[in-house]
């Protein structure tokens, strides 16, 4: 999903990257618990997140993927300093890596854009290796229903009717074959969850709802 003039400001701006920097780096630092040479951020945005991770960890390899080609394009120039690091445009429902590429997975509250966000749970599972991490930090349907979320809702473009509630996200996690460690927290009132997911299992397959008359 493109972002509106408003989330656009909203990515790049200061406050963003001073939240980044001060708040989710030291969660990312302490959930990690894996290997970390080969690193995908879904949604890298202007950047901002690439250098905290490359910061940290010193992978061998860091990908950034962004479908808004705006956003590439900031985060390529200001890429100096950032060793082995490559940011390119995409799809996070049709990622164009193969399997078992990554050992760890950001998502700094990208999955919410996603519409079919499933589809994006699936492709990270996928080019992570057998024993790969997902950090998440997400902002559910809860999100909007209270506090500053309600009129934050009348103004940024989400696509709130395929949105995932706070218990589908991790469940989907769980069936795609991840452990979940999970946590919930508010920043200005606005509510938001964050966490580890290692992957272990194969996935389970999905249930799909009976209809009235008992037909799928």
């Amino acid at each position: 999903m493109i972002l509106n003039s408003i989330e656009y400001w909203a990515m790049n701006n200061p406050i963003r990257g001073l939240i980044q920097k001060r708040l989710e780096a030291p969660r990312l630092k302490s959930l990690c618990k894996g290997r970390t040479d080969m690193i995908l951020e879904i949604g890298c945005g202007q950047g901002a997140g690439a250098r905290i991770i490359c910061d940290l960890y010193k992978p061998k390899k860091y990908v950034g993927i962004d479908l808004d080609s705006r956003m590439v394009e900031r985060a390529k120039k200001k890429e100096q300093g950032l060793e082995n690091a490559l940011f390119v445009q995409g799809d996070a429902t049709q990622l164009p890596f193969t399997d078992g590429t990554f050992d760890l997975a950001v998502d700094f509250g990208i999955i919410h854009h996603v519409p079919d966000w499933r589809a994006a749970l699936a492709e990270v599972r996928r080019t992570l290796n057998a024993h790969g991490e997902l950090y998440f930090e997400e902002l559910p349907v809860e999100t909007w229903e209270s506090g500053i979320g309600k009129p934050l809702k009348r103004l940024l473009v989400h696509p709130y009717e395929e949105m995932f509630r706070q218990n589908e996200f991790v469940a989907e996690l769980e069936r795609l074959g991840f452990e979940v460690e999970m946590y919930e927290d508010s920043l200005l009132s606005l509510h938001y969850f964050w966490g580890r997911a290692k992957k272990t299992l194969p996935p389970r397959p999905r249930q799909i709802p009976m209809n009235q008359e008992g037909m799928q």
